[in-house]
Order: C-alpha cells, then structure tokens, then sequence
C-alpha cells in the first residue's frame, strides 16, 4: 500500500517536472520572437524569467529523477536529498538571470526605446499567461499530494509568471500608447527584485532539507497524539524528526506495559506504525519500546535533577 502511493508520487512529480520543462522552453522561444519585434524591457523580463525556468525546470527534471530512485546499499535512506542540492543549483541560477535583467533595465531606465510590433507583444503574453495558469493548476495538485520541494520552488516561479504576465501586457501598453517608457523599464527592476526574493524562500528550504532540519511544531505534536492514542502506549518521547524530498522520517520512544513480551511488544509496534500510516503515508517510523516503569523512573530522575539546578 504504501509502495504505490510512493509510486504514484514519483510519476506525478516526474509529470510535473516535463510539463515544466516544455512549457517553459516553449515560452523561450515565444519570448525571444517577441523581444525581436518590440524591443521592450518587460518582454526582456519576460524572456530572462522564462530562460531561467528553463535550467530550473531542467535541474528539477534530474533532480526528481535522482530523488525518487529507490533506495540503494550506498544509499539506504534513498536519494530524497537531491531535490534539495537541486534547490541550491536553481538558486545561482536565479541570482544570476536577476543580475542581468537589473542591469538591463537600469541601462533602459536612463537610454529608453520606442516599443514596436505592440500585438505581438501582447499575444506572446497572452500565450504565456494560458500556459502558466494551466501549469500552475497541475503543480498546485501535485505539490498537494506530495509536497515536493523541487515541484513547490516550481510552482512558485510559475505563479509569480501569472502576474508578470499581467505587468508586462500594463507596461507595453503605457509605453506605446502613453510613451511612458520609464514604466517598462521600472517593471524589469520589480522583476528582478522579485526574482532575489524568490530565491531567498528557495534557499532556505533547500538548506532545511540538508541540515535536517525539524518538521513543524504542529506536526510534531499531531504526530504524538497519534501514537498515545493507540491502546496500551502510555507515552511518546525522544521524538526526532527530518525531511529527505517529499519523505518524512521519524524516530522516537514508546512506553509500554512492563508485563509485555517482546512478541507483544513487537506487536504493539506495528500497531503504531499502520496507525501512523493511515494519516502520513510517506512517513517512515523507527520505534524504540520502552517499558512504562522505566520511562517513569528518568522521569522523576530528571525532575529531581532540575529541581536541584
């Protein structure tokens, strides 16, 4: 059960991540015809921002590929950290398409061109526009169901690309139309700013994901209330939690009834882990069962211990 739900994931994050690839290439293209015509800074944006979708969707591409390859004996907790060493690649990416487009846009903020060709202009963002909406609806599902650190960096650039979209259509028209050229010039600026912000909230998961870092407090506690409620636990502790690409993992301690066997014990387990299973598929539990009176008496060890501090 759990194999095909692992399963079914990987095939929709490697869907997304092709999806992604072609739409974003098909836009390059789109994008560099229409540059061509009109000469304006936003389509410019436009063109650097799809560019850079491009070698992050392609990065998403391998690093999905590598993070959903079984586990192997090098690798026995899996591959799921390649999506976020893919997330650092993305990163320089980004920064370096961001750079470029700021210093174009500066450059055309003080040495403005006349816009050309408007409806090609506007047609290419109106193609953009359909695309993305339509990607961004299949990543939104996907991210939904696996939660994906590669697909929800993905999703993030796509849907900033909507309202892009939106921006770089208001600015062609007040450049050709109003001839205030500084707007098409001030939209590159806001895109590039946007682009430096997107690749702060990429970094930062990215390096969660390799410092191991915990998963969320709710989480957490939810987690817990989970396995006290299975008949016969007394109490979880020692919990420890990190993420590996769309896996979680999971350790922790159980108290148990002392008059248990270790069959029973062993038994009990399970039980936790089918009742863990049920609410986190994907999780993957290691659980250590302790008997009852023991974790009482740390317990007491420890009260005592930090009365006398």
């Amino acid at each position: 059960m759990m194999m095909d739900f692992t399963q079914k994931n990987n095939r929709l994050m490697r869907l997304a991540s092709i999806f992604s690839v072609l739409t974003a290439g098909t836009l390059v293209i789109t994008k560099a015809v229409a540059f061509y015509l009109t000469g304006s800074v936003a389509v410019l944006s436009g063109l650097f921002d799809s560019a850079q979708d491009v070698l992050t969707s392609l990065v998403n591409l391998i690093a999905v590929r590598e993070a959903t390859t079984p586990a192997d004996s090098d690798h026995r907790y899996g591959h799921g950290k390649a999506q976020a060493i893919g997330g650092l690649v993305q990163s320089f990416i980004i920064l370096s398409a961001a750079f470029v487009l700021l210093k174009e846009s500066v450059m055309r903020l003080f040495y403005p061109s006349e816009i050309q060709e408007i409806g090609v202009g506007l047609g290419v963002t109106a193609l953009a526009f359909v695309l993305s909406f339509c990607l961004v609806c299949f990543q939104k599902t996907v991210v939904k169901r696996t939660h994906s650190l590669s697909i929800k960096a993905d999703l993030a650039h796509y849907t900033g690309d909507l309202f892009m979209n939106i921006g770089i259509a208001a600015s062609i028209l007040c450049a050709y139309y109003l001839h205030w050229y500084f707007v098409d010039s001030l939209f590159g600026i806001l895109t590039a700013s946007y682009l430096f912000c997107s690749v702060a909230c990429v970094l930062r998961e990215s390096l969660n994901m390799l410092m191991d870092k915990e998963v969320s407090k709710s989480m957490r506690r939810n987690l817990k209330k989970i396995v006290c409620s299975v008949d016969g636990v007394y109490d979880c502790f020692d919990l420890k939690t990190r993420l590996s690409g769309n896996e979680m993992y999971a350790q922790f301690s159980v108290a148990l009834n002392d008059r248990l066997s270790l069959p029973q014990a062993h038994e009990k387990v399970h039980e936790i882990e089918k009742t863990i299973c049920q609410k986190y598929p994907s999780l993957k539990v290691i659980i250590h069962p302790e008997p009852h009176s023991e974790r009482a008496i740390k317990t007491s060890e420890n009260s005592k211990r930090l009365k006398r501090q």
